[in-house]
């Protein structure tokens, strides 16, 4: 099957699950995210990923059972550029060889593909489609809050990707998240019909 694959991204907090979730609900829709994939990855134990890992760092970024410790990988790479640009040299290529592989089986035609980094990382390039989404920062700020994350987390992340007005610029469609959950599934309803008239 010629799948459309359709690349989904935003700021931390601007509501990306939200939109990916009504997208699933779409005929003719599957919808993967690169961050599950991620969690997938570091689940696993004794793979080449954690042969990397244990080369690089040693056995300070394991937990007791082997898998890679979240938290003290993000230790490592936030705030150290080299330490990020590395792992991420390691970790999106087996991210993205996963989703291929699923898309492959799928029997949807069209494919959301949710990527944090999706113009960060170039992922935007195997793209047929880009949506971004956008909210206002105050709203952003608020809900990862309710994340449980501080301020000065919740900055460092923001700033560690493009910002979400430049996003929304580089994207072939935009979504403005600011307001209830009708008007996102409005704007999510108009763009499916666009994408499936274009394809």
């Amino acid at each position: 099957m010629d799948h459309i694959r359709t690349g989904l991204t935003g700021g931390p907090g601007c509501g990306k699950s939200a939109v990916r979730e009504i997208f699933s609900s779409f005929p003719d829709w599957q919808c993967f995210d690169a961050d599950l994939i991620c969690h997938e990855i570091y689940s696993e134990k004794d793979t080449p990923f954690t042969k990397l890992l244990e080369s690089r760092w040693g056995e300070s970024v394991f937990s007791g059972d082997g898998r890679p410790d979240r938290k003290a990988i993000a230790e490592k790479v936030f705030g150290d550029e080299t330490e990020r640009k590395w792992l991420n040299s390691i970790l999106h290529p087996e991210i993205f060889s996963r989703i291929e592989n699923r898309t492959a089986q799928s029997r949807n035609r069209f494919i959301l593909i949710e990527v944090s980094l999706l113009f960060e990382a170039n992922w935007n390039a195997g793209m047929d489609k880009t949506i971004a989404v956008w909210s206002p920062p105050q709203i952003q700020l608020e809900r990862l809050r309710t994340r449980g994350w501080t301020d000065e987390h919740a900055s460092r992340r923001i700033a560690s990707q493009f910002p979400a007005q430049r996003k929304l610029e580089l994207a072939d469609y935009g979504i403005v998240n600011a307001g209830g959950l009708d008007l996102l599934e409005e704007q999510c309803r108009q763009i499916d019909q666009d994408i499936k008239k274009h394809f």
